[in-house]
């Protein structure tokens, strides 16, 4: 029984991670930061929305894009069975 217990809080701690990838371009130096939610469907194939780096930041540009799957958008993804997967994006604005 004490094994079984052990198996299950380690694959909670194991599945419990986060994910993030980032991508910077060139010049400038960061400046203001804008968190926004990108929907999508079936693990992510289908987006629902997309974003416009002239929106969030204006004529400023984008300084780096960084996508991030935190515990919440994975608690929603394996509630819905991959069919809803949300995904957090924070947009650098150049500074």
């Amino acid at each position: 029984m004490k094994s079984l217990k052990f198996l299950a809080l380690a694959a909670f701690l194991g599945l419990s991670g986060c994910y993030k990838a980032t991508v910077t371009f060139e010049g400038g130096s960061p400046g203001a930061e804008q968190r926004v939610k990108v929907h999508s469907l079936i693990a992510g194939l289908v987006s629902l929305n997309e974003i416009d780096g002239n929106k969030v930041c204006g004529d400023k540009g984008v300084w780096s894009v960084s996508s991030r799957h935190n515990v919440i958008d994975m608690l929603l993804g394996g509630l819905t069975g991959g069919i809803y997967t949300p995904v957090t994006v924070l947009v650098t604005c150049k500074g």
